[in-house]
C-alpha cells in the first residue's frame, strides 16, 4: 500500500481543473524534481507527516527506538513514563539517518558516487551521505551530458523552495525531540555515561544533569519542547553511552551491539546537526558549552570523527570566550557576582569546561599530532581558578566554594591530576618549541632536565595515583571504597609513560652503542613495558568499575606505540638477557592489536604502514641473500658497549607481564624462500599476518643497517588522540 505523499504534490486538484490536473500528473512537479523523488498523488485529502515525524515502521527496534502503540495514544496515561512513550511516535533509527542524509544532500549536493560508497546504516563521519535517491542531473540542459548539478540560469527558480524545505526540517522540534529515548531508558543511558565517560571526563555536574533530564521529560509531557542546547547535551550523553554500551546495558535495553552502533550514529548526527545548525544557531550558554565539550570528548573515542573533534573544540573555545569565561575569576567578575548573586554549580561547571578545554589544548601540544609544538590558549591570557576537589553531591547552588586538598580522593581527583599534567606538557613545549619547529634534536641535557620534571610530577601526585608496589598496598582500602580510582590511575599513567617514552625514543638506538644515551634506552624499555602492563591491569580495573576501557581506540593506540618500541629493541638486541621472553610477549601484543584494528581506523592505518615497512625490509634482505650466500662472517651484530652490558641485569628486571600467549611457530620464514621467484615471494609475503612479518624480521634483524632501523623506529609515531590524555 502506497503511503500518503506530501501536500505539495496533492494541491493540484484543489486549484486546477480536472484536465490540468491530469496534465500535471504526466510530468513531475518542480518540488519533487528538487527533492529527487517521483510524484505521487492521492487526492486533495493528503496530509503531510514526513517532516513532522509521522508513523514509521518499527520492525527494527534499537536502543534509540521509542516504542509505542498507535492504539494506546488515546488512552489515559497511568504514569509519567508511559505517557511520554505514548506521545512520541515510533521512530526507526535507520529512517532518522535517512532523513539526515537527505538534509545533507539538499545542503551539500552530494554526488551519486559518494552516496553509493556509504550504504544506509553504516557508521560514517559527519557530512557523509548514504544512497537514497539519484543525484539531480541536468543532462541536455545548457551543458553536456557529463555535467550535473543545478545550472546557474535556473538556480533563482529553485532556491526558494529548496531553502524552505531545509528550514522546515531544521526547525521541526517535534521530529528532533521525538528521537529521544523513553524516560526510563534516558536514565539508564545517563548511568552508563557516568560509569564510562564521566569517570575520566569530569565536566558535568551529575546531580544537576539528572534534574535537567527529569525536568525536560516532565515539560515534554505538558507539550513544551526542550531547547536546542538541552537537546544537543542529551544526544551527546546518549551517544557516549551507546558507543561504550556494555552487554549488561544492552540486555536491559533489549538491544544488540549492532543496534547500539546505529543508535550511536543517530544520536551523534542529531547532536552535530543541532550544534552546526546555520538556520537557528545554538546561543551561547553553559548548557551549550557542556554539550559541545561532551560531544567532542565522546567522538574522540571514535577516531573516524577526528577532524570533527578539533572543530568542536575550537567552537567551544570560541563560545567560552564569547561568554567571557576566560575572565571568570578576575577581581571585577567576582565583585559583580557578589553584587548580583550567582549559582555556584553553574560557575563551577564553567570552570570545569574551561579547564578541560585548556588541558586538552596543552596536552595535544605534546603529542604526535599536527598540533604538536603549539597551543591556542596562553596561561597569561586568562584568569580562571582551578575547579575545586569536591564530590558532586556535596556541591549545591549556594555552595560551598572550597574543596578538599588533593590528597583526599574524590570523583574530581582525576580531573585535577589531568590539569596539572597538562601544565607539565605546556612547560615541555615551551622548552622544546624552537627545536620542534625546526625539526632539530635538542641538547641531551635538556632532555634529562625534562625527564626530571616528569619524575618530580609523578612523585607529587597523591598516594592513590602512584603505581609502585608500596603505594599500591597503601591504596588498597581506597580502591575498595572507590573502584573507579584504579581505572583513573591507570589511564593517567598510560599517557605519562607513552610521552616519557617518546621523549627518550630519539636516543633509543644510540643507547645500545653509546654509554651516554644508555639511560634513554633503559627509560624507553621500562616505559613501554609499563604501558603493556597497565593495559592488562586496566581490564581488571574496568571489571571492578563496571566497564572495560582496555579496548578503547585511545588505549590501543598507546599499546601500539609501546609494542613497536619493544619489538624494535628486541630486534636490535637479539642476544640480550630476557630477549626471547620479550619477543614472545611482543608477538602476543601484535596479535592482540591485529585483532583490534577494525575498531580503530588510526590503528588500522598504522598497522598497514608498519607492514609496508616490514615487507620492504624483508624484500631487501631477500635480494641481498639471493645475490650473496649468507655467511656468518657477513652478519653485522650491533656492538655491545661495556655500559650497555652493565644494563642487562637491570633490563631483565623490567616486568614481562603475565598471561601472555607464546607464538605457535607454525609459520614458515621468508628465509626459506631464498632463490625462489621474487614476485611469488612478495605475493606470498603480503598474505602473511602482521605478527608473522615481525617474526621473520627477528630472524634477519642482525643484517639490518641504520637506515632500516630509523624507518622502523619512525613507524611507532602513531597520531595520539587527546580525548583523555
Amino acid at each position: 500500500m502506497t503511503p500518503s505523499r506530501r501536500q505539495w504534490c496533492s494541491d493540484g486538484p484543489d486549484r486546477l481543473s480536472r484536465v490540468a490536473f491530469v496534465e500535471r500528473r504526466s510530468c513531475p512537479c518542480s518540488n519533487c524534481v528538487l527533492r529527487k523523488v517521483p510524484c505521487e498523488y492521492s487526492g486533495p485529502s493528503d496530509s503531510s507527516d514526513e517532516l513532522r515525524g509521522g508513523a514509521l515502521s518499527s520492525s527494527q527496534p534499537t536502543a534509540a527506538t521509542v516504542s509505542t502503540s498507535q492504539d494506546s495514544i488515546s488512552q489515559p496515561a497511568t504514569t509519567l513514563q508511559s505517557t511520554h512513550s505514548q506521545i512520541i511516535t515510533t521512530l526507526d533509527p535507520n529512517d532518522i539517518l535517512s532523513r539526515i542524509h537527505k538534509l545533507e544532500e539538499a545542503v551539500f549536493e552530494k554526488s551519486h558516487a559518494a552516496r553509493v560508497q556509504n550504504p544506509p546504516g553504516s557508521i560514517s563521519g559527519p557530512g557523509e551521505s548514504s544512497p537514497s535517491t539519484p543525484s539531480l542531473t541536468t543532462k541536455g540542459v545548457q551543458g553536456s551530458s557529463s555535467e550535473s548539478g543545478t545550472p546557474f540560469a535556473i538556480l533563482s527558480r529553485t532556491a526558494q523552495s529548496r531553502v524552505a524545505s531545509i528550514d522546515a526540517c531544521l526547525r521541526d522540534m517535534k521530529f528532533v525531540s521525538g528521537c529521544l529515548p523513553p524516560w526510563a531508558q534516558a536514565r539508564q543511558l545517563l548511568n552508563q555515561f557516568v560509569m564510562t565517560i564521566q569517570r575520566t571526563f569530569g565536566v558535568l555536574h551529575i546531580q544537576s544533569t539528572r534534574i535537567m533530564i527529569d525536568e525536560t521529560y516532565q515539560n515534554m509531557l505538558k507539550g513544551e519542547e526542550p531547547s536546542f542546547a538541552v537537546l544537543s547535551l542529551l544526544f551527546s550523553i546518549f551517544s557516549g553511552a551507546a558507543l561504550l554500551a556494555t552487554p549488561e546495558l544492552l540486555q536491559v535495553l533489549n538491544a544488540t551491539q549492532a543496534e547500539a552502533k546505529t543508535a550511536f550514529t543517530t544520536y551523534t548526527r542529531l547532536a552535530i546537526a543541532i550544534i552546526d545548525n546555520p538556520i537557528q544557531p545554538v546561543p551561547p550558554s553553559t548548557v551549550a558549552l557542556e554539550a559541545i565539550s561532551t560531544l567532542s570528548h565522546v567522538l574522540s573515542h571514535a577516531d573516524w570523527y577526528s577532524s570533527k573533534v578539533q572543530t568542536l573544540r575550537v567552537s567551544a573555545i570560541s563560545m567560552a570566550r564569547t561568554m567571557q569565561i576566560h575572565r571568570l575569576d578576575t577581581a571585577k567578575s567576582q565583585e559583580e557576582r557578589q553584587r548580583s548573586g550567582y549559582d555556584v554549580i553553574e560557575v563551577e561547571v564553567q570552570r570545569r569546561v574551561w579547564w578541560h578545554l585548556v588541558s586538552t589544548d596543552w596536552i595535544a601540544a605534546f603529542s604526535q599530532s599536527p598540533y604538536e609544538g603549539s597551543y591556542l590558549i596562553h596561561p597569561k591570557h586568562m584568569k580562571v581558578n582551578h575547579p575545586i576537589n569536591i564530590e558532586d553531591d556535596l556541591l549545591t547552588s549556594t555552595g560551598p566554594e572550597y574543596g578538599f586538598p588533593p590528597s583526599v580522593p574524590t570523583s574530581m581527583s582525576i580531573f585535577i591530576f589531568r590539569l596539572h599534567y597538562a601544565e607539565l606538557c605546556r612547560e615541555v613545549i615551551d622548552i622544546l618549541g624552537p627545536t620542534l619547529l625546526e625539526s632539530k634534536q635538542p641538547d641531551y641535557e635538556t632532555i634529562l632536565d625534562i625527564d626530571r620534571k616528569f619524575h618530580t610530577f609523578l612523585k607529587s601526585t597523591p598516594v592513590f595515583f602512584q603505581i609502585d608496589l608500596d603505594h599500591l598496598h597503601q591504596g588498597e582500602k581506597i580502591f575498595q571504597e572507590r573502584p573507579y580510582l584504579s581505572w583513573q590511575r591507570t589511564m593517567g599513567h598510560l599517557s605519562f609513560h607513552v610521552r616519557l617514552c617518546r621523549l627518550h625514543r630519539p636516543y633509543h638506538r644510540e643507547g645500545i652503542k653509546n654509554p651516554k644515551y644508555a639511560y634513554s634506552r633503559l627509560t624507553c624499555i621500562r616505559s613501554a613495558q609499563t604501558v603493556l602492563d597497565l593495559r592488562r591491569s586496566l581490564e581488571r580495573a574496568g571489571d571492578l568499575a563496571g566497564s572495560n576501557p582496555s579496548e578503547y581506540g585511545l588505549v590501543m593506540n598507546h599499546v601500539f606505540f609501546a609494542a613497536m618500541v619493544l619489538a624494535t629493541d628486541v630486534s636490535m638486541s637479539p642476544t640480550a638477557s630476557g630477549a626471547d621472553t620479550r619477543k614472545q610477549e611482543v608477538l602476543a601484543i601484535i596479535r592482540l592489536l591485529e585483532n583490534s584494528q577494525s575498531e580503530s581506523p588510526a590503528l588500522l592505518e598504522a598497522i598497514q604502514k608498519n607492514m609496508q615497512t616490514l615487507l620492504s625490509i624483508l624484500q631487501g634482505s631477500h635480494r641481498q641473500r639471493s645475490r650473496t650466500p649468507l655467511r656468518a662472517d657477513h652478519v653485522t651484530v650491533p656492538p655491545q658497549t661495556t655500559a650497555s652490558t652493565q644494563l642487562q641485569p637491570q633490563l631483565s628486571d623490567v616486568g614481562t607481564g603475565d598471561g601472555i600467549m607464546a607464538t605457535d611457530g607454525q609459520f614458515s620464514s621468508l628465509d626459506n624462500m631464498a632463490g625462489s621467484d621474487e614476485s611469488a615471494m612478495w605475493s606470498e609475503a603480503r598474505n602473511e599476518s602482521w605478527g608473522q612479518l615481525w617474526s621473520d624480521l627477528f630472524d634477519i634483524a642482525p643484517e639490518m643497517d641504520g637506515l632500516q632501523w630509523d624507518l622502523l623506529l619512525n613507524d611507532s609515531d602513531l597520531p595520539l588522540q587527546t580525548s583523555f590524555y
